[in-house]
């Protein structure tokens, strides 16, 4: 069985979703320790002069912490911010209007997500049905191992148990991963290899590396030829 893994990011690009669609299962990492350094917090969507960061403020108490114990900010005006600027920038978008209502109601309703990995994970899974993408999914919170596990040991103790045969790692994995370890436990290594195809944006020249809500508003049902 072909596994793969990511932390839960906040409307992942198009290159996460083709991590989870091919793949047969796909473990949300949640037990990584959120960063700022990253996208845990943070995404791009395509604005009238280019693109801009929708982030959401994340109290400092949660710096450092496991993806599923860092808590959202008690205030949630950010996520009215947030709803504006993808009607700002997507309204007039072919299929906007048919994924607005999820969006209008998980932003009114923020509040009733306890911590950055739960909100995220509800953004993902409801993109993912929206692709048609019908990968199983599990939290690595969901498998017993030893937390004091560093990279490569960690990952090879929750794939394990989630039965990979195969583990599909993104590019950087060739950098920080321990690679023979893979095959000495039985599981083959394989490194992403995704380019972005263009896709219909309202604006020119195009813009990639962009949240995948960029796509699916503009592309709709063939949203998903453009992340396999």
């Amino acid at each position: 069985m072909l596994v793969s893994m990511h932390q839960p990011d906040y409307l992942p690009w198009c290159g996460y979703f083709n991590k989870i669609v091919t793949a047969d299962a796909f473990i949300f990492f949640d037990t990584a320790h959120f960063s700022k350094e990253g996208f845990h917090e943070r995404n791009k969507i395509k604005t009238a002069t280019g693109w801009a960061y929708l982030t959401i403020p994340m109290p400092h108490e949660s710096a450092f912490k496991p993806l599923k114990d860092a808590k959202l900010p008690i205030d949630t005006r950010w996520a009215n911010k947030h709803w504006r600027a993808l009607i700002s920038s997507y309204n007039r978008t072919p299929y906007f209007k048919e994924h607005a209502p999820y969006f209008e109601d998980l932003y009114a309703n923020v509040g009733r997500f306890t911590t950055l990995a739960d909100l995220n994970i509800d953004i993902i899974t409801y993109l993912c049905q929206a692709f048609g993408i019908k990968t199983m999914f599990s939290r690595a919170s969901d498998y017993p191992f030893d937390s004091g596990l560093k990279s490569t040991e960690a990952i090879l103790a929750i794939i394990k148990q989630a039965g990979a045969t195969e583990f599909l790692a993104g590019p950087s994995g060739k950098k920080y991963l321990n690679q023979p370890r893979f095959p000495e436990e039985g599981i083959k290594l394989i490194f992403q290899e995704y380019h972005e195809p263009e896709h219909t944006q309202r604006k020119q020249p195009f813009v990639a590396g962009l949240s995948a809500v960029d796509l699916l508003f503009n592309e709709g049902p063939q949203a998903i030829n453009f992340l396999r």
